[in-house]
């Protein structure tokens, strides 16, 4: 730096001065790159060379010895100056390198850290923040510095994470706390464990807050599935944990009760363990083949309890896997379904073979005579079905009474049991009547009629025979149809109907003999095709009118009808049901038939929303296996319902037992599409068809309905008693509502209303009538005439 100076240029650097005369502003000195050269001057000598105003004068002044040692001496220090002002230049910019190396290390780590670091000031704001913790919150970190927690969470978070940051000021302490965050726009809930400490500046003020927070919102979730596994572990099924090598590993409380051992004593051992012996090695080997092929398999096993009790049980077995794909565990679940399959003994003796007798019913017998029939075709073997009526039976049950009348059925079929061979079935087909299927004889007819006469002579011989009932002699004959295998034309009906015209055939003769089906039965088939021609014309003649039943609930209450079709005969009058809807199912013509039922239905179901009074009810309306089998009919029915905007959750579709002869699966298929439309389903004539609880158990029903055949004879008869017991237990048991039709007394009711049914259907809450009639007899018919009016 260089100035005038009293008329001398003066070279100033870091400490004291250079004075030169003006002359000699040649020989200024010039500054080392970044350096002036330093030439601390005694104020003397500044005073003698300010003095110098001549260039002799001054090279004088040179030429003295301590001049040049001076000058020499002064370039030595300019030297060691100028290399030591360098090595400070090269530390100092190490030291900021290093400074910025630290800097980025620091930064790297932090925005690594697996955590979200930040720090606030006294006011809640942002000071730093990580790029972990930018990225939670969707901004750069420069967006976010200076603002505080409301620009980014809602408001629950922001009053949740600020209370936390003062407790912080105020206890000048570390702390360490959960806190849940949600966005502020939305979002899921994350949680996180926080830390946060006081940063204090150099009087030991707090200045802020520095935090990092760990997301845990996984662990959380993980401990919420272990603890709801280890509730759902300790459940009142029974559970078990083994090792791939099938050693138990744990069980819980309820595998304790279910198998009586004690804590601890079933574990290391394999799960054969529990095994009860009575499935073979094949068994077991397919359920574990079926585990290692599906993962898992379920089913019915036999097991065995500590003391050797042997049970059924429901069985599942899963595999647990590994992330490599290795098998690390099996867990299986056990259920006791000792009651299940009892009630399903129950239901499957009530439903093949008769309460009373033993024998199997119409069912059984139906299902035997359909293999018997297919066996004679493919094997070249005839056979013949002998239907027995027993004569005047209705006179002994009104004079002796129906016990007396059981005990003779029960000796009668001991009796017909004796007269065949032991291939040959005997089986009650209701009432008094009975049947018996002899199999294996003659392809000949000749032949096979004498084989089959000779059975049924041995019949009349045998039930004419002397029955002691009570204490009393009865005398009783019987009444034999036979209807040949060759007759049948492979049709169960045909045969089971030619049987029955035989025996009617032996009872016009005079009772207490037999008769084959012969060519004169063909009236009776003339007729039916003249019925048959009759329905069509009716169908088209629209002669058919539909009747309502009324169901009834506890206190008179109307709760519904079902629909029941008759058919206005224009020569031959009122021609009800039973003789007709028979001859609809064989000839397909109740498809058309029940499509127009429902229908008329639909149309009062929707006439019928129009009041109050009438809008809560229900109508019931019968469905035929083939029309509910036919490939249009979910179609249809959900088109009916839309164009007549009736109430599907108001509809009631009874449905019988026979549909799952055939197609079960395919019958449980379109019953879902229905329901999940809101339409209602009820099982009727339940107990007297399939009754099987392994389809039963998947049905979409909604109620049962007890069959007037076991309503009828209720108060007199202890197994019919019984079986309607039994049908509302199980009823009951399946949450399933439960009606019973054919009621005709209140004592009827009354019983049924103890076993826990409460809704009925018969005579004595009124006949079937037209739906004006039905609905004056509950006081409701002035609104029914409004509706139609409307």
């Amino acid at each position: 730096m260089k100035f005038r100076y009293d008329g001398v240029h003066v070279l100033a650097p870091f400490r004291g001065v250079i004075l030169l005369p003006k002359w000699m502003h040649f020989l200024q000195l010039r500054a080392v790159p970044g350096v002036l050269l330093l030439l601390p001057l005694s104020k003397a000598f500044a005073q003698n060379a300010a003095a110098l105003d001549s260039p002799a004068r001054f090279v004088e002044l040179l030429e003295l010895p301590w001049l040049h040692w001076g000058l020499l001496a002064l370039g030595l220090f300019c030297l060691v100056l100028l290399l030591h002002v360098i090595v400070l230049r090269r530390k100092v910019a190490e030291r900021t390198q290093h400074v910025r190396t630290s800097e980025q290390k620091l930064s790297a780590i932090l925005d690594n850290a697996g955590a979200l670091v930040f720090i606030k000031d006294t006011d809640c704001r942002y000071q730093y923040v990580n790029r972990q913790a930018a990225d939670l919150m969707g901004c750069a970190v420069a967006d976010i510095v200076g603002k505080d927690d409301t620009a980014f969470f809602d408001d629950a978070t922001v009053q949740a994470v600020q209370a936390n940051d003062r407790r912080v000021f105020a206890s000048r302490e570390r702390i360490e706390v959960e806190e849940t965050t949600v966005a502020k726009h939305g979002g899921e809930p994350r949680v996180y464990l926080a830390v946060k400490v006081p940063l204090f500046d150099s009087q030991g003020a707090v200045m802020g807050v520095c935090g990092y927070s760990t997301d845990i919102t996984a662990l959380r979730r993980a401990d919420e599935s272990l603890r709801l596994a280890a509730t759902i572990f300790e459940s009142q099924e029974g559970m078990l944990i083994a090792g791939p090598d099938r050693r138990i590993l744990r069980v819980n409380g309820a595998l304790l009760r279910l198998t009586g051992y004690a804590d601890g004593e079933l574990l290391g051992q394999n799960l054969s363990q529990l095994q009860s012996g009575r499935s073979d090695a094949t068994f077991y080997a397919e359920v574990w083949n079926a585990v290692a092929q599906n993962g898992h398999w379920a089913g019915e096993m036999w097991l065995e309890r500590k003391g050797g009790e042997v049970y059924p049980a429901w069985v599942h077995i899963a595999q647990v896997r590994s992330a490599a794909g290795e098998i690390t565990h099996y867990v299986s679940t056990q259920m006791d379904i000792s009651e299940r399959k009892a009630a399903e003994d129950e239901i499957r003796t009530l439903a093949y073979y008769d309460a009373l007798t033993g024998l199997p019913n119409r069912r059984l017998m139906s299902d035997r005579l359909q293999r018997s029939l297919a066996n004679s075709q493919t094997g070249g073997l005839g056979g013949a079905l002998l239907v027995v009526d027993l004569d005047n039976f209705k006179d002994l049950n009104d004079t002796l009474g129906h016990d007396t009348g059981d005990e003779l059925l029960r000796q009668v079929a001991e009796r017909l049991e004796q007269c065949g061979r032991r291939s040959d079935t005997v089986a009650r087909l209701g009432g008094d009547e009975f049947a018996m299927l002899l199999e294996g004889l003659s392809t000949d007819r000749a032949q096979a009629a004498r084989q089959a006469e000779a059975v049924a002579r041995t019949v009349l011989e045998m039930l004419g025979k002397v029955f002691v009932l009570d204490g009393r002699v009865h005398h009783t004959s019987c009444s034999v149809g036979i209807a040949l295998y060759v007759d049948a034309a492979g049709s169960v009906e045909e045969l089971l109907k030619r049987g029955d015209l035989a025996m009617y055939e032996a009872k016009a003769q005079g009772r207490n003999t037999l008769c084959f089906f012969d060519l004169r039965t063909q009236e009776a088939v003339a007729k039916r095709t003249a019925l048959e021609a009759d329905m069509r014309e009716a169908l088209v003649q629209k002669q058919f009118v539909l009747h309502y039943q009324a169901q009834v609930e506890a206190g008179g209450k109307l709760v519904g009808a079902e629909v029941l079709v008759r058919w206005r005969h224009p020569v031959r009058g009122w021609i009800y049901p039973d003789d007709f809807i028979g001859i609809a199912e064989a000839t397909g013509l109740i498809v058309p038939l029940g499509a127009w039922i429902l229908r008329s239905a639909c149309v009062e179901l929707a006439r019928w929303a129009g009041h109050p009074d009438t809008e809560p009810l229900t109508l019931a309306v019968n469905v035929s296996a083939r029309q509910f089998r036919h490939i249009g009919f979910v179609e249809e029915l959900l088109t009916v319902l839309r164009e007549t905007g009736a109430n599907p959750a108001r509809l009631k579709l009874e449905l019988t037992e026979s549909l799952l002869l055939d197609d079960a699966e395919g019958a449980i298929e379109r019953m879902t599409q229905v329901r999940a439309h809101g339409v209602r389903f009820s099982l009727d004539d339940f107990g007297t068809g399939y009754s099987s609880l392994s389809y039963l158990k998947r049905l979409p029903l909604d109620q049962l309905k007890i069959d007037q055949s076991f309503v009828r004879d209720i108060l007199v008869n202890a197994n019919d008693a019984a079986i309607a017991r039994t049908i509302v237990s199980l009823a009951h048991s399946m949450d399933l509502r439960v009606i019973a039709e054919g009621v005709e007394t209140e004592e009827q009711r009354a019983l049924l209303a103890d076993f826990g049914c409460h809704t009925w259907q018969g005579y004595l809450f009124g006949r079937p009538a037209a739906v004006q009639e039905m609905l004056a007899q509950f006081s409701l018919s002035s609104n029914h005439e409004l509706l139609f009016k409307e």
